[in-house]
């Protein structure tokens, strides 16, 4: 390793400084524009480095003191040393940024919706039992290494106050050595706890693990081998729900929610602008259908998505009202025709991280007058944008929406006509 010190010249797109020196490209975590700095650099004969911010000799005016301990080690935030106004410009510039490299042409952006800190509430811990007891938080950034977690800025107050109960209960049913991921989401009636992982469920480990959910005092705890694989229920205390528009319905264990009630309410509030009176909607990728359930005018809804208790509960909750159409669909490999779209006058698509390419381009080619696109993913955005704009579609505005306070992610709802 070699000491040096730096001046930094920008900032990374995941929040690391960025100096120069000798013909190579230096990153630093913890650094800022404009700040001199003491590091530690790796000695590879890489023209990119990696290195440790050792003293910081010149501050800029952009720092402030990060409210948590656990910064930066914990790799779930990356910007809390940086002061809100050049946070917000930061990641507003990123976004914008993606969309111009993939050709697109800026469209009026509204006003960013940034949440608050305490007000996330889905999280998915890092678990480790080891010979002190067992570890419980977020991976250290570029690392396995699992900060274990006595605070969070940004979780909710019921997710943190789980955390000790998690690791006091835990031993008795995860055993030395062992790993597992535990994911837990807030919904009015409690708490739903699902365990991905771990050791495999015997007859002895299902006892202990209906023992933990109730030494827990959680509403669901389920239990599953990967991430794809079925959930078991193993002790539901009682029935879990959420509400859209005039409709509530069972959350089935290990649902996705937006991560927070307030991205979730502008997201739909944005969808909905155009709420016309007997319109008809297909919501695509519409998970318990928040956004559809929410078009209180429409006249016909169609919701369509492959999770299957999603879907499920879904249909269990409108199959009364001749309005509401649930289909099982995998819509990467099975996307929507452009004839069957030409039937609707808004299509609404929030598909997962890598976008929905196939189902842009059948979109491309319809007459669908309005599209509603949600993306957790600005990159794969952009490329399914370019295929809407090719085909004839006006980006007419951008929502950005930042649920993931001090982290690189942003999400984003925008609107398309043709």
């Amino acid at each position: 390793m070699t000491i040096l010190e730096l001046t930094i010249d920008d900032i990374g797109a995941q929040g690391d400084g960025i100096a120069h020196q000798g013909g190579n490209t230096v990153f630093i975590t913890g650094a800022l524009t404009g700040e001199r700095v003491r590091a530690s650099i790796d000695d590879s004969k890489n023209m990119v480095k990696r290195g440790e911010l050792l003293e910081l000799l010149v501050p800029c005016s952009l720092r402030e003191k990060p409210p948590c301990a656990h910064f930066p080690q914990c790799g779930g935030c990356r910007f809390q040393h940086m002061n809100d106004a050049a946070y917000s410009n930061f990641k507003l510039g990123q976004l914008q940024q993606t969309l111009l490299r993939a050709g697109l042409t800026l469209p009026p952006f509204q006003a960013a919706v940034t949440t608050a800190t305490q007000t996330r509430r889905r999280a998915r811990f890092a678990v480790r039992h080891d010979k002190g007891g067992i570890v419980l938080g977020f991976n250290e950034w570029r690392s396995h290494n699992i900060v274990n977690l006595s605070m969070c800025s940004v979780m909710r107050p019921e997710i943190v106050a789980l955390m000790e109960p998690l690791r006091k209960h835990l031993p008795m049913w995860l055993p030395r050595d062992a790993t597992c991921d535990i994911q837990v989401t807030v919904l009015a009636g409690g708490l739903d706890v699902v365990i991905i992982g771990g050791p495999k469920l015997e007859l002895n480990q299902r006892h202990a693990l209906a023992e933990l959910g109730a030494a827990l005092k959680v509403a669901h705890l389920s239990w599953r081998k990967w991430d794809r694989s079925p959930v078991e229920p193993i002790a539901h205390a009682g029935p879990l729900t959420v509400h859209f528009g005039q409709t509530s319905l069972s959350f089935p264990p290990a649902s996705f929610l937006q991560a927070t009630e307030a991205g979730e309410t502008a997201l739909i509030n944005f969808a909905t602008a155009t709420d016309k009176p007997k319109a008809r909607i297909l919501d695509l990728f519409c998970g318990l259908g928040g956004f559809g359930l929410s078009f209180e005018n429409a006249g016909h809804v169609h919701f369509a998505d492959l999770d299957g208790p999603a879907a499920g509960a879904l249909e269990r909750e409108t199959r009364k009202n001749a309005k509401y159409q649930v289909s099982q669909r995998n819509l990467i490999g099975d996307a929507f025709t452009s004839g069957e779209c030409n039937d609707y006058d808004l299509v609404v698509f929030d598909p997962p991280r890598g976008g929905a390419k196939a189902q842009a381009t059948q979109l491309a080619k319809s007459t669908v007058p309005e599209i509603i696109a949600v993306s957790c993913d600005p990159v794969s955005f952009a490329r399914d944008a370019k295929i809407l704009i090719d085909g004839g579609y006006a980006l007419e505005k951008v929502l950005p929406v930042d649920q993931f306070l001090w982290s690189p992610h942003m999400e984003l709802a925008a609107r398309f006509v043709k």
